[in-house]
């Protein structure tokens, strides 16, 4: 799809008052830079403007404390879990602060969510009624699976199953 048919799509869909309102658009870093951009220059059909994307991994940086944050990268290599943990609780943290003034949510730069393996579910759970989110996700589909940073050709990511419902997730086209 193109980046105006995308939009007009999302715009049809959040103006729905109830239900899930998880949504995902794929493509490279470059095709979502540019559907960003554009996505600003729109209205949602309430006349509102779209939000700036917002970075999970900012948000989750911003939540862990320096002196923690550099502890556990001490400890990383020794003791995973926990770096992992503090990772999925500031990830919860962030995504409950951001989604507290109900509206649309634009998020944008997930590595560390898949990087440590974090549980996705929370979007799903949260994205409801008035709180609305919008996945930026650099990958593409392959095979029935949504394969994550295909850009980078190194590991094997993907996006859970059954996270996105599938009329909620656009590919952007070449």
């Amino acid at each position: 799809m193109n980046l105006t048919e995308i939009i007009e799509a999302l715009r049809q869909k959040i103006a729905v008052p109830a239900g899930r309102h998880l949504y995902g658009v794929l493509g490279t870093y470059a095709s979502l830079e540019a559907f960003a951009a554009s996505l600003q220059q729109a209205k949602t059909l309430d006349g509102a403007s779209f939000p700036k994307p917002l970075s999970v991994n900012r948000g989750i940086l911003d939540a862990i404390p320096d002196d923690e944050f550099k502890r556990l990268a001490e400890n990383e290599a020794k003791h995973p879990i926990p770096t992992a943990a503090h990772v999925k609780r500031a990830f919860e943290e962030f995504l409950r602060r951001v989604l507290s003034n109900g509206g649309i949510v634009i998020l944008s730069d997930l590595e560390l969510l898949f990087t440590y393996n974090t549980e996705m579910n929370l979007l799903r759970t949260l994205a409801t009624d008035d709180s609305k989110l919008l996945l930026l996700l650099p990958g593409r589909r392959s095979g029935g699976r949504i394969v994550m940073f295909h850009e980078a050709g190194e590991g094997d990511y993907t996006l859970p199953t059954n996270l996105i419902a599938d009329n909620h997730l656009w590919e952007i086209g070449d």
